[in-house]
């Protein structure tokens, strides 16, 4: 199966493809059973509005939690009050950033069953169901269907540098097949790229921590990945597979100096799945 198809518009490297392959082959060299479940014909449901759930959860939540704090300038106040602080004092809380995706949460009509404007109408409980049937009709019914342990995937694109000018390089992840519905992960290193760590997820139904714990250390004393590969601070970021080129940064006129200082607003990327199991 591999990764290709994450993002339609962002082909996968092939390197990346092969360190995803070399993590399925370890397992099944170590006694594993790999079903290929893109070539079975599985599909797992889409939860399109999760950003809906987390979004309304969030502003209703972070309210909350004010409710227990004292002592400090948002205690016992709501979201709005936070981005009025963080307007107020910008230069310290957000020199870089800016809060859009704060003012997105906040600007939700305030019912579970208020039509959103922002997503076509659909309601909190309408989007709340929809991450339900994803586990419902994702995961849990792979594993029965299949019978099978856990679900694996790739967990994102290798690890990457984040700058002030673009934010995170992301490409895909696969966090939304167990998120929505509030299903277990567990991650561990399964490679690395130019230097870089690549994860592997496994995925099980409500309550299955202890299985995927014991596949996830089961893989990991087979491949020793991460013993092999400690964390550490990267001084910047992998070059050695850069060659035959000099790379030289050229000066701005005054007036592209002064935009490139200008972060772009928040964005929520897409997230992509192409899972196998065992």
């Amino acid at each position: 199966m591999g990764l290709n198809g994450f993002d339609p518009d962002v082909p996968t490297p092939p390197i990346v493809l092969a360190a995803f392959e070399d993590a399925v082959s370890a397992m099944t060299a170590a006694g594993a059973t790999i079903i290929d479940l893109d070539a079975a014909g599985f599909v797992f449901p889409p939860a399109n509005n999760e950003t809906l759930v987390l979004c309304f959860d969030f502003r209703n939540d972070v309210q909350s939690y004010f409710a227990t704090r004292v002592g400090v300038p948002v205690a016992h106040g709501t979201l709005t009050d936070a981005i009025a602080f963080n307007n107020a004092h910008s230069d310290e809380e957000i020199p870089y950033f800016n809060q859009d995706l704060f003012e997105f949460c906040n600007a939700l009509l305030p019912g579970p069953d208020d039509p959103q404007p922002a997503f076509g109408g659909v309601t909190y409980n309408q989007a709340l169901a929809e991450d339900q049937n994803e586990g419902v009709n994702g995961i849990d019914l792979a594993l029965s269907t299949f019978r099978l342990d856990a679900v694996i995937s790739a967990t994102d694109n290798p690890a990457w540098a984040t700058d002030l000018l673009y934010g995170d390089h992301f490409i895909y992840g696969t966090s939304s097949l167990a998120a929505p519905p509030g299903y277990p992960i567990v991650q561990v290193p399964a490679g690395m790229v130019f230097g870089i760590p690549l994860g592997v997820s496994f995925f099980g139904t409500a309550f299955s921590e202890p299985t995927l714990i014991k596949l996830a250390s089961g893989f990991e004393a087979v491949t020793q990945v991460r013993a092999h590969n400690l964390p550490t601070f990267a001084q910047t970021v992998p070059f050695d597979h850069i060659t035959r080129q000099q790379l030289q940064q050229l000066p701005l006129p005054a007036s592209e100096s002064q935009q490139a200082t200008t972060p772009p607003p928040s964005r929520v990327p897409g997230k992509g799945r192409k899972p196998r199991a065992f």
